[in-house]
């Protein structure tokens, strides 16, 4: 799929789910929507699908980039999520992937959602972006950080999503195109793309899918998505992503929310769930036999492609290794 169709914008008449009232909250649980977030649900309906979230044009944001070779035979970058506080926890985080990243090489970062807690942001000089991404990752240098946004990221509605979005031509490293978007600069083997899932809980955000589907089903090598719900977050939720999975052969899913790192075999695909990077962590609870590993310690995933391997390590704040999985990929 060609880079500029990864931004195309929303059709008018997106699909809208049935029942916005109840939505799961754990895996186990659900409640019931107040009124008041009811409202706030229809707002976002309303404003998202008239197409008020406008994307960054590709010509305005390529000579931004820091470009990469699309023949490199090795693609390593580094995954996160739930990670700005600006509190000790992020920075430390931070220090560590730094470090991993000197030594074993980061072509970029991906992250995962809730990139401005606890309510985002009002505009693109809102010192937020400084005090919550520039400063704790100052240094990274010559580095993307391809972000996505979380359900802390639309505290603000469509302004706080404009604003991230905007954001992306005001600084060296923020890069967040569009709400749903495929990554550049990679090898013929290597396909990743992104999609947001809040939007997909509210029910406006399934054109995504068939912009996905586009940009994954059908290409040769591997085919990775990140998002910020994990897929047993919501129903919806679960629904659209797994549809998309199945029908993309997806090898891997990124995902952040859950305040803890994880390693979910779901047999025909595998969760990787890194929303550790400064939020308070919260218990691994659940997973049954798909829970390959999980632990609530703040860090950071590293992920190196290669055509025939993929490889992921789970770190903690100290560079430790806490996990690794490794898989040889699998034809077509």
């Amino acid at each position: 799929m060609p880079f500029y169709d990864s931004f195309s914008k929303s059709p008018k008449k997106p699909i809208l789910c049935e029942a916005v009232g109840n939505v799961t909250c754990s895996r186990r649980h659900t409640v019931k929507k107040s009124g008041f977030c009811c409202a706030v649900l229809g707002i976002v309906v309303v404003v998202v699908t008239l197409g008020y979230v406008h994307p960054i044009a590709v010509p305005v944001l390529v000579p931004h980039l820091h470009a990469r070779d699309p023949d490199r035979t090795a693609v390593t970058f580094v995954t996160l999520g739930d990670m700005g506080t600006g509190g000790s926890a992020q920075t430390q985080v931070a220090h560590a992937m730094d470090r991993v990243c000197q030594r074993d090489g980061c072509d970029f970062v991906l992250g995962l959602g809730d990139n401005i807690y606890p309510h985002s942001v009002t505009s693109t000089h809102d010192p937020q972006f400084q005090d919550k991404f520039e400063h704790p990752y100052a240094r990274f240098r010559g580095i993307d950080f391809w972000m996505i946004l979380g359900n802390h990221d639309w505290k603000h509605l469509v302004p706080g999503a404009q604003a991230q979005i905007d954001y992306t031509l005001h600084s060296e490293r923020w890069r967040l195109p569009h709400t749903h978007y495929a990554i550049p600069f990679l090898p013929p083997w290597l396909h990743l793309y992104g999609v947001d899932t809040s939007l997909l809980e509210a029910g406006v955000g399934v054109y995504q899918v068939p912009a996905a589907q586009a940009a994954l089903c059908g290409q040769p090598g591997w085919r990775l998505l990140f998002g910020h719900y994990p897929t047993h977050a919501h129903w919806f939720v679960r629904r659209a992503l797994e549809h998309l999975i199945r029908q993309c052969r997806i090898q891997v899913y990124f995902a952040g929310h859950d305040h803890h790192q994880a390693h979910l075999d779901w047999g025909w695909y595998q969760e990787i769930i890194e929303g550790a990077g400064g939020a308070e962590l919260a218990a691994v609870q659940g997973g049954g036999s798909q829970l390959r590993f999980g632990r609530a310690t703040h860090g950071f995933a590293w992920v190196q492609v290669t055509e025939a391997r993929l490889e992921i390590r789970l770190y903690d704040h100290e560079q430790t290794v806490l996990y690794v999985w490794e898989t040889a990929r699998k034809a077509p």
